[in-house]
């Protein structure tokens, strides 16, 4: 039934409003390769909303509290309001909807906080309670309303009657739902391309735990590679022009200079010219042929200004792993043994590395690399299978991670509490939570953790935990989920405290994985398999 409705509604659209319609079911206001930051903040909407029912913001963020809500906040308050807007109200569109919202994301500078509280009032000034509810909902990527990507590109075949394989290889190619509806619309989804400074959707790998288990899984010998401890980015190179962008799939260029500067010189081995591509690899912290730890990266990442001597101090490797496009052409249907082959004629200039790697056969031969991959100082392994395509955004055991077991967790601070001593006044113990399941963004909690940041991390944390409280309860704040650890932890036990049934034992935090989303972090599922296994 949902599918219907929101097929005929499709159909009912012109180009316009259907580009924007399936990214706002999609829970999305940009594509995924836009440059646009909705850079609205929960207290910038508290306090517009404050303004426009005249309430101020201690009874505002009450009420919040009483609905549990933004969007039914925002419902209430509007209806309350007492503002009217200096213009005649017109009906709102989805075309002038996007055109406020882009206005808002171009507001930057000087005073900008304030405008953009002042756009984001008249955009609710002119909207119904209902409307106003949702528009919240939406700027919130928040909209809950049973819609995910996956039954919108369902909604977008029935709607134009196009195979949904079509429509989901599109979807893996160019990555832009919104590019995708309007090629089904026209009969045209073949022509979809992956585009050099569009971001596509990461290839993801699996977790195994032993080595046994990898070579009992697998017939064939496999390609291994050290697992990186650094941030995953995309290069993307047309001529001279060069853009990186994050796991986020956001552009991330300006943070390494110098690796514009190597990318710019790379050519083709055999003929010396110059060559277009989209690289997937690993950008780390490395010093005196060792890497460094992930907290140097981060360091780095928090500079607003990457000058020659943070250069210095922190330099960098980028270690590229695979290669989806290569001159003009969409490689990702090769098989990653023909990728490699590409990648082995590409002359790259340090500090631009091509990742090394090795074809196992043997659990020994797994472990031995396993060994000397720790004693490097990286994570653990990857290993792939030789025949295997490019799956932008897809999870599979075309490829699996094996790392030490109990090694980490990726969670989401949930809440946190102000320390003691040097750290008073600061939140520096941080509760987290995984997901209930892959299905159910419901949250558990598992764990509290105080150790691990620096004094800096810990006054950083403390301005971006503040800045998405939800409550404050006087010893700690509760906040929106949105900040990921990568948790270290010596086992797992069964235990009442949490939620979630179980506790880990002597958790530390290892990195904030600021190129992380909740949506990103791991499952109850994945805990009640390590705490099966480490018995």
């Amino acid at each position: 039934m949902k599918i219907n409705i929101l097929s005929r509604y499709l159909l009912s659209l012109d180009d316009e409003s259907l580009a924007i319609a399936v990214l706002f079911f999609s829970n999305r206001i940009f594509p995924r390769s836009s440059r646009f930051v909705m850079n609205i903040g929960f207290s910038t909407i508290l306090l517009a909303l404050s303004e426009i029912a005249s309430l101020d913001p201690n009874q505002i963020q009450r009420i919040y509290l009483q609905h549990g809500d933004m969007g039914a906040l925002s419902e209430y308050a509007v209806s309350k309001k007492n503002m009217v807007s200096l213009f005649q109200q017109q009906a709102l569109t989805l075309s002038s909807i996007y055109c406020r919202l882009k206005e808002l994301t171009d507001t930057i500078g000087s005073g900008s906080v304030k405008d953009r509280k002042n756009i984001l009032k008249g955009i609710l000034i002119n909207s119904s309670p209902l409307e106003a509810k949702y528009l919240i909902k939406i700027i919130n990527a928040e909209t809950r309303i049973g819609l995910t990507e996956g039954l919108v590109e369902i909604a977008i075949s029935k709607a134009f009657g196009q195979d949904l394989a079509s429509v989901r290889d599109a979807m893996l190619v160019s990555g832009d739902i919104s590019h995708v509806a309007l090629l089904a619309k026209k009969s045209s989804l073949h022509t979809a391309l992956i585009k050099p400074f569009t971001p596509i959707g990461y290839m993801l790998a699996d977790v195994m735990s032993t080595a046994e288990e990898i070579i009992k899984y697998y017939p064939n010998p496999l390609i291994c590679e050290y697992k990186y401890d650094g941030m995953r980015a995309q290069m993307h190179k047309v001529g001279q022009e060069i853009r990186l962008f994050s796991r986020k799939l956001a552009d991330v260029t300006n943070a390494f200079p110098e690796l514009v500067n190597a990318a710019a010189a790379t050519v083709k081995s055999s003929a010396a010219v110059d060559i277009d591509f989209i690289l997937d690899g690993e950008v780390m912290a490395f010093q005196d042929g060792k890497p460094l730890h992930f907290q140097e990266l981060q360091r780095r990442l928090h500079k607003k200004n990457v000058t020659e001597q943070i250069m210095t101090e922190i330099p960098l490797v980028y270690v590229v792993y695979d290669i989806m496009y290569f001159n003009g052409e969409n490689i990702i249907t090769k098989s990653i043994k023909e990728r490699k082959e590409i990648l082995s004629n590409i002359s790259f200039k340090e500090p631009i590395l091509n990742s090394s790697y090795k074809v196992v056969n043997s659990e020994q031969e797994i472990i031995a690399m396993f060994e000397k991959s720790r004693d490097i100082g990286h994570e653990g392994l990857v290993l792939k299978d030789p025949d295997s395509h490019y799956h932008p955004g897809k999870r599979g055991r075309y490829w699996v991670k094996l790392k030490k077991e109990l090694d980490t967790i990726d969670a989401v601070v949930v809440s946190a509490e102000y320390g003691h001593g040097k750290r008073a006044g600061l939140l520096s113990d941080y509760t987290f939570a995984v997901r209930e399941d892959n299905n159910n963004s419901k949250l558990r909690t598992i764990g509290k953790a105080y150790s691990g940041l620096t004094d800096f991390e810990i006054t950083e944390m403390t301005k971006k935990l503040t800045s998405i409280m939800i409550k404050d309860e006087g010893y700690g704040i509760i906040v929106k989920p949105e900040i990921v650890l990568e948790i270290a932890f010596d086992s797992i036990q069964k235990s009442d405290r949490h939620d979630s049934g179980f506790a880990l034992r002597f958790p530390r935090i290892k990195n904030i994985r600021g190129d992380k989303n909740v949506g990103e972090i791991d499952t109850l599922q994945r805990v009640e398999q390590i705490y099966e296994k480490q018995a």
